[in-house]
């Protein structure tokens, strides 16, 4: 799939599951991954014929070290050429998860979303956007199976 046909089924996700309204805020979780970025790019092109305001979440999850950070001061590079507002969050997600003794991807989303939640409600956001690839929604199918679902949870990321 060339760019062209990516962005066109994106932005005609969005328009069919009306996720963005004209004139909202909406925070974009950046990770400084290839999923992350491409939405941004997107929405950065998209700002005007949406009519929406962008602000950039950052989380440093301080697993990786100085490749952390580094994510951290390239994300925030991005968001100062594009002009766009950031929050920059760090937690310890290696205490975390050993307090709760959860496993480690796991503690790093509960922290990840718990961060974008306050941001979101910080500026006044009604939604976050985050990218994902195809992996991460077989992984949330399993994530359900492993917990425990019932056909309800058989499915995986929801718009």
């Amino acid at each position: 799939m060339n760019t062209g046909e990516l962005e066109s089924r994106v932005k005609d996700f969005i328009q069919r599951y009306k996720l963005i309204f004209p004139g909202e805020t909406l925070v974009v979780g950046v990770s400084g991954g290839a999923d992350s970025l491409c939405l941004l790019h997107f929405l950065v092109r998209w700002q005007t014929e949406f009519d929406m305001k962008l602000h950039i979440a950052h989380f440093d999850n301080r697993i990786r070290g100085a490749e952390s950070r580094a994510d951290a001061d390239y994300v925030a590079n991005l968001a100062h050429r594009f002009d766009i507002p950031i929050a920059i969050g760090r937690e310890d997600v290696a205490t975390y998860r050993a307090e709760r003794r959860l496993p480690l991807e796991e503690a790093a989303r509960e922290l990840r979303y718990d961060f974008l939640a306050r941001v979101a409600g910080d500026v006044g956001a009604n939604r976050v956007a985050i990218g994902h690839t195809r992996d991460d929604k077989v992984e949330t199918i399993l994530m359900h199976i492993l917990r425990g679902t019932g056909t309800s949870g058989l499915r995986g990321l929801e718009p």
